[in-house]
């Protein structure tokens, strides 16, 4: 991955993400500070409590999961909606160790958007994994640590619908910490993901960034209320060349033992430097829907 300093108008994304990781730092100082003896394993199952980012648990040796995860992505000038669909099955191969497989799915319905041809319909977009490696457990230190590797074939476009061939891979780290004993946590997620598309024998690079940081508190047994903020960038002409920060709510419910479902809305908030949004890059609102059920 390339690197180059940002701009001074990219200052204020800039800031942005830096008051990401301040405000999760802030709010993992209780639970690494506190002068209690090592807590015993918690009850709560972290990776789905909070919205887009994800908790840092992965599950234990012999689980398998069968997870759908949508996501609707809606509002540029002009008529635009792209629905993204995942369903992985996951398998716990060894304690802290998993892995999982995945097909893509996409629906876009695309009119009168600046720079993108009109296009409405349902593919087949892709296959995915992922290997995940829980390095640090929440009942022996502080801080739970999972590092993530997923590689990804794409055969459609997800912001045009348009075909193409895309190779990328995305690397990432998701942390997260118990503030308020199996009832409040904080996570921080960031993920690069560098990415090779191929347009009519024509191929570019660019590697995104995602950095969000997310609390969730528990309203009752099984439901955890919770928000985010998110920063996204594309890296294509430089970093942060194309950027946008979003922040929203998200809910999490245990339904049963073996199943949860979980919902995240993001608003695109404008830009500190131009006041604007980037709708070129983005949309004004993502949505995730993710269920999950476990065997």
């Amino acid at each position: 991955m390339a690197l180059c300093f940002p701009s001074r108008s990219t200052v204020g994304s800039s800031a942005a993400i830096v008051s990401t990781y301040v405000l999760s730092v802030a709010l993992m100082v209780p639970a690494v500070c506190r002068a209690d003896p090592p807590r015993r394993a918690v009850a709560t199952d972290t990776e789905h409590i909070f919205g887009f980012t994800e908790g840092s648990d992965i599950g234990p040796k012999g689980e398998v999961e069968l997870e759908s995860t949508t996501v609707g992505r809606f509002g540029k000038v002009g008529d635009y909606s792209a629905i993204q669909n995942e369903t992985a099955v996951r398998y716990g191969i060894a304690d802290g160790l998993r892995i999982s497989v995945g097909a893509l799915f996409d629906y876009h319905s695309i009119a009168n958007v600046p720079d993108v041809d009109d296009y409405a319909g349902f593919n087949f977009a892709g296959l995915t994994a992922d290997t995940r490696w829980q390095v640090l457990t929440r009942d022996n230190s502080p801080v739970g640590l999972t590092l993530s590797a997923s590689p990804q074939w794409r055969r459609v476009d997800d912001h045009s619908g348009q075909p193409v061939e895309s190779y990328s891979i995305a690397a990432g780290i998701l942390a997260d910490a118990m503030l308020v004993p199996n009832t409040t946590y904080a996570a921080l997620n960031v993920f690069a993901a560098p990415t090779f598309t191929g347009t009519a024998g024509v191929w570019q690079q660019e590697a995104p960034l995602e950095a969000s940081a997310a609390v969730a508190h528990a309203i009752a047994p099984g439901i955890f209320l919770g928000g985010e903020v998110r920063h996204l960038s594309h890296n294509h002409n430089g970093l942060f060349s194309g950027h946008a920060l979003f922040v929203g709510p998200s809910l999490f419910v245990k339904m049963s033992e073996t199943m949860a479902v979980k919902a995240a809305w993001s608003i695109q908030i404008p830009d500190e430097t131009t006041g604007g949004l980037d709708l070129a890059n983005y949309e004004r609102h993502q949505v995730l829907l993710l269920l999950v059920k476990g065997f």
